[in-house]
Formats: C-alpha cells, sequence, structure tokens
C-alpha cells in the first residue's frame, strides 16, 4: 500500500469518526428540543463513547461520575445544581427511579444540557468538533 493511500485511508476513517459525532449531536439536539429525555441520554451516551479515546482518565470520571461517591439526592435536586454534578451517574440515579423521574424532570433535563456542553467543551479543546482553521487536514488526521 503506498504512503498516499494509507494517508487518504486515516483521512476517510476520520472523517467517518467525525461524522459519526456530528449525526450522534444532532440526534442529542433532537432529542432536547422534544424533551425526550431517553434518547437524549442513548445518543449522549453514543458520543461519551466515540469522544472517550481521547479522554483523560479525569476527564471520562468526570462524565461518567465518580462511584466512590455516595449520590446525594437532596443535593443534586436543591435547585442549586453544580457543573460537576453533571454525569451519568447521576442522571441515571434520577431517570431509573419512576418517582424521582416524574419529580425531578427540570433538574435531569439541566444535567442533561449540562453534561452536553461539558463533553462538546471537552471536544473542542481536542480538536474533536471542529477542525483547525490553520491546517484542516491535519486537524482531521491526527485523530
Amino acid at each position: 500500500m503506498s504512503p498516499d493511500h494509507e494517508q487518504e485511508s486515516v483521512f476517510n476513517m476520520a472523517l467517518a469518526y467525525l461524522k459519526r459525532i456530528d449525526k450522534l449531536l444532532y440526534f442529542c439536539q433532537q432529542a432536547a428540543m422534544n424533551g425526550n429525555i431517553d434518547n437524549w441520554i442513548n445518543n449522549l451516551r453514543g458520543v461519551y463513547r466515540e469522544a472517550s479515546i481521547r479522554l483523560t482518565d479525569d476527564e471520562a470520571k468526570s462524565i461518567e461520575g465518580d462511584p466512590e461517591e455516595e449520590i446525594d439526592l437532596k443535593k443534586l435536586t436543591d435547585n442549586k445544581i453544580e457543573k460537576h454534578e453533571a454525569n451519568f451517574r447521576n442522571i441515571y440515579y434520577l431517570t431509573n427511579d419512576r418517582t424521582l423521574r416524574h419529580k425531578h424532570k427540570r433538574t435531569i433535563m439541566f444535567l442533561l444540557d449540562t453534561l452536553e456542553i461539558k463533553l462538546r467543551g471537552m471536544m473542542q479543546k481536542k480538536n474533536m468538533l471542529l477542525p483547525s482553521k490553520k491546517d484542516p487536514t491535519k486537524a482531521v488526521m491526527d485523530m
């Protein structure tokens, strides 16, 4: 296989990767607009899986949630939600209980919104969303 063919193959794989992320983010946007919590979670989880290969352990933990940390329902639902509380673990805790899911739908939506923004920010810093203006082909191929 020639070096040019190898680079083209890498470029095509990177482009397919970016397209998958873009499509998943579009589905997140649609689910958010429709208030569809389950679809939003599933698509956001897909975005996370795609991004996970580039995240540090601390970044991944901030998205997944710390399994060692006890979930404090009162703090989680006190209308003073902090950015670090937006993680899959807390969202699953609220959505997997029918009563909590119904009672705290606004909190769940806010957590999903905040988590998506956090994940998008991490991905943007790693050039996983928009290619560099300096060299678009390099930005895509460096993935």
